[in-house]
């Protein structure tokens, strides 16, 4: 958490003085229009994991980590009068994964290993801003879909190579709805040349994965609770540039 304040806090230091020098330059940035470009991100890729019946995940901490990846964003703006801005966006972010083996034994040979991923994350939203000069503050809202892979499995052994095929293990594959919100800015540092500060939040709803054996069967007694419940939950901080057509 101590990371993430100090994210934001930078996002809003650079947000201030890119609006303080927005007027300094000496062309007048046209805002309406199309845009394409790309950015880079560093999010904060929190899965929160549920286990009813307390076998596979019993002690084991929400997991929190910081991933580096990136993509590719594409829009139109409108200007209102007054200078309001609203438009629409559409972007495509690369994986998001976690790979881990938490061990619960001293000798380090039983415990489970982790493989969570979110694959091609491809966000449609609104935006809404209001132009100072040669600078855009802006707040978004939208939706965004994913292709979710999150496989935990029981290591019992440091015998051989433990998969869902011989273990216990909760796995699935599917696509994930969720919601996105965010803030930032956009800047013309040049003509038509414009760099994006931003910190977004995606939302994602939670799955459920049986909790299997080896043989495909149900690996605790109640059958109706013998699930795991993945929940993504992501906060990406970027930093990126766009060219106006």
């Amino acid at each position: 958490m101590a990371n993430f304040k100090f994210i934001a806090a930078s996002a809003l230091a650079a947000t201030m003085a890119l609006s303080g020098s927005a007027n300094a330059q000496g062309f007048q940035q046209d805002w309406e229009g199309f845009y394409a470009g790309a950015k880079l991100d560093l999010s904060m890729f929190t899965m929160i994991v549920e286990d009813p019946t307390s076998q596979l995940l019993n002690d084991i901490p929400t997991e929190t980590n910081f991933v580096y990846h990136g993509g590719i964003v594409g829009g139109y703006n409108y200007m209102l009068e007054n200078n309001l801005l609203i438009g629409a966006e559409l972007q495509y972010t690369s994986q998001l994964a976690y790979q881990d083996f938490f061990t619960s034994n001293e000798a380090e040979t039983t415990g489970l290993d982790f493989d969570w991923r979110l694959e091609g994350i491809t966000t449609l939203r609104a935006r809404a801003g209001f132009v100072q000069g040669n600078a855009l503050p802006f707040i978004t809202a939208g939706i965004s879909s994913a292709s979710a892979k999150f496989e935990t499995v029981a290591i019992e052994t440091d015998d051989g190579n433990k998969t869902c095929d011989n273990s216990n293990c909760a796995a699935l594959s599917e696509d994930l709805l969720g919601m996105t919100l965010g803030g930032g800015i956009d800047w013309a540092f040049r003509k038509n040349f414009i760099g994006r500060i931003e910190v977004q939040r995606y939302i994602f709803q939670s799955s459920e994965a049986p909790y299997l054996n080896a043989g495909g069967d149900y690996a605790c007694n109640d059958t109706d609770q013998c699930t795991v419940r993945y929940t993504p939950d992501v906060t990406t901080f970027s930093i990126g540039i766009t060219y106006m057509f």
